[in-house]
C-alpha cells in the first residue's frame, strides 16, 4: 500500500495502527513523503518504507510510490485518517473480478459523521453528475483517494496529472479503456486533526478544474463498468482498530 504524505504527523500513527497485520505481513507499507514535520520519523517507528520526495504534489508522490512498489497489488490511501484500512484486505479480495476496486465515501453509510454527511450530499452530487457524463457512474465520492488495482492495469492508467487532479485524470483513463470498476461505499468521517484541508473545501480555482477536466471528454462515448458492493452499506463494517 503506498500513502503520501505532508505534515500528517496528527494523523499517521493512528492511520497506521490500523493497518491489518496480514499486509504488515505479506505486504508493504510505503509512505512518499514531502513534510516538515515528524510525519516520516512517526511512519518509520512503525516499521513502514518511508520514501522522501523533493517536491509536493499527491500525484507526483503517488507515481514515485507505485514505480518503487514490488508487489503485484497496489493500494493506493490517503494518510489523513479518512480511508479505514480494515476495508483493504475486502480491497484485494475483489481484484480477482474487477480491474479496479474503489473504497468511496458514501453519504448512506451508517457509520458516517452526521453533518459530513449532510453537507456531502450536496457537493459529492454535483462532482459525481460530472463524471457519470464522462462514462465513470458511482453512487459515492468519485474522486477517492482510496483505491487499488494490479500493476499491470496502473501501467495502463498512468495519469499525467501530479498534483490533485491525479485523480480525475485516473477516471477518465479507467473509462476510456472501459474497465471493470467495483465500488465498495465506507463511512464519511472528519480529518483526525480537522477539516481545513478537505477536497470539499478545495479553492475555487481547483473546483473549477476538476469539473472542466472530465467535461472535455464529453463527446467521446468512454464507459466504466461499475458495480456498486450494496451490503457494504448495511452488512459489511470491518471491525475497525481505534487504539
Amino acid at each position: 500500500m503506498i500513502i503520501p504524505t505532508l505534515n500528517e504527523e496528527a494523523n499517521i500513527a493512528h492511520v497506521l495502527a490500523r493497518v491489518p497485520r496480514e499486509i504488515w505481513r505479506r505486504g508493504e507499507v510505503i509512505v512518499v513523503d514531502s513534510s516538515t514535520d515528524r510525519t516520516p520519523d512517526i511512519a518509520r517507528r512503525f516499521g513502514a518504507r518511508v520514501i522522501k520526495v523533493p517536491r509536493r504534489g499527491k500525484g507526483f508522490a503517488l507515481k514515485v510510490g507505485a514505480e518503487l512498489a514490488t508487489k503485484d497489488i497496489i493500494v493506493f490511501m490517503d494518510g489523513d485518517g479518512q480511508d479505514p484500512p480494515e476495508y483493504i484486505p475486502l480491497m484485494i479480495r475483489a481484484l480477482d473480478f474487477f480491474d479496479v476496486v474503489l473504497c468511496a465515501r458514501h453519504p448512506a453509510h451508517p457509520l458516517g459523521n452526521f453533518i459530513h454527511r449532510i453537507i456531502s450530499y450536496v457537493s459529492m452530487n454535483f462532482v459525481r453528475l460530472v463524471f457519470k457524463n464522462v462514462g465513470f457512474h458511482v453512487r459515492g465520492d468519485p474522486l477517492p483517494g482510496f483505491r487499488a488495482m494490479r500493476k499491470e492495469t496502473w501501467r495502463r492508467i498512468i495519469p499525467k496529472s501530479n498534483n490533485f487532479l491525479f485523480e480525475t485524470e485516473m477516471n477518465i483513463n479507467i473509462a476510456r479503456l472501459g474497465l471493470k470498476v467495483l465500488e465498495i461505499p465506507i463511512p464519511i468521517t472528519p480529518r483526525g486533526d480537522s477539516a481545513a484541508r478537505s477536497k470539499f473545501l478545495r479553492s475555487f480555482n481547483q473546483q473549477i478544474e476538476l469539473i472542466a477536466m472530465p467535461l472535455k471528454f464529453r463527446k467521446f462515448n468512454l464507459r466504466a463498468h461499475c458495480y456498486f458492493l450494496s451490503k457494504a452499506l448495511r452488512c459489511y463494517i470491518p471491525c475497525m482498530r481505534h487504539d
